[in-house]
This record gives C-alpha cells, sequence and structure tokens, in this order.
C-alpha cells in the first residue's frame, strides 16, 4: 500500500505517454585545471532501461525501484580518469531511460524534480589539490529521442 504523500505525488504528477532517450550528461561548470571527479542524480518519474557505455576508468550506477525515484551516478576511478571538459564524449549516449511525464524542473510539493544531483569536481594544479561540490539539474541532462542503445 502507497503511503499518502507518495499516492498523492504520483497522482498529482502529469503523465503521459512514455518517450525513451538517450542520456547524456554534461554542462559541468569547470574553471581552469579543475575535473569531474564523480556525479549523482535522483531521479523522477523515470525509469531506466540501459546502461548504453561505461567510460574507461569509471563505475556508473542506474537504477530505479518500484517507486517513481531512481538514480543515476558515475565515479572515476583516478584522476588520470576524471573528465576535464564540461561536456565530456565519454558521457554522452550515457543511458537508455523512459520518462513517464514532463521533466519537472524544481521540487513542488511533494514531487521532487526530474533530475537533481551534485557533482565534485576536483582542482588540481602544481600549487595545491582542492574539491568543491557543485548542484546539477535538469540543466546537465540532454535527451535524444530513442528506442534503443547505439550500436
Amino acid at each position: 500500500m502507497l503511503s499518502l504523500p507518495l499516492f498523492l505525488a504520483i497522482a498529482s504528477a502529469p503523465i503521459d505517454h512514455p518517450h525513451t532517450y538517450l542520456l547524456s550528461v554534461g554542462g559541468f561548470p569547470l574553471g581552469k585545471n579543475e575535473s569531474v571527479e564523480r556525479f549523482s542524480f535522483s531521479t523522477w518519474g523515470a525509469q531506466f532501461g540501459a546502461v548504453c557505455r561505461i567510460p574507461r576508468g569509471w563505475t556508473i550506477k542506474a537504477g530505479s525501484g518500484a517507486t517513481p525515484d531512481g538514480v543515476l551516478e558515475g565515479e572515476g576511478s583516478l584522476g588520470a580518469t576524471w573528465f576535464a571538459e564540461r561536456n565530456p564524449r565519454p558521457l554522452r549516449n550515457l543511458v537508455l531511460i523512459t520518462l513517464y511525464g514532463v521533466i519537472q524542473h524544481e521540487d513542488r510539493g511533494a514531487v521532487p524534480a526530474t533530475f537533481k544531483g551534485v557533482a565534485s569536481i576536483s582542482t588540481d594544479d602544481s600549487n595545491h589539490h582542492d574539491k568543491r561540490w557543485v548542484l546539477l539539474s535538469y540543466r546537465n541532462v540532454t535527451l535524444i529521442p530513442a528506442r534503443r542503445c547505439p550500436a
């Protein structure tokens, strides 16, 4: 049995025909000598169908439970595998995802944003090594209509 807040969230979410996409991650706010170490998104109203690629030296985790929430995470194993580009090519066409409603840009009451996350950004230059966390949103996700992962 669903709890009342979860039931209300499901009932209030606009439902349309599901649409399947290839999801890419990018638009990281990187400065000079910065790299993406890891990223993590919580999702809402999405079902992951497949991880289409795993970048060399990275771990990718994607999934959803029996409820509308899910997760997409990626983590590089060493500094040499971290991405120093705003839109890393290895994170294009990363997963196949089906959305069951319109993309919700922000939390609204009991219904969370469709994509909400964080990224760990590392600064590594000759003088110091530092890490900062940045917020991620639907702006860091690109969706291209697709039925399956690219060959």
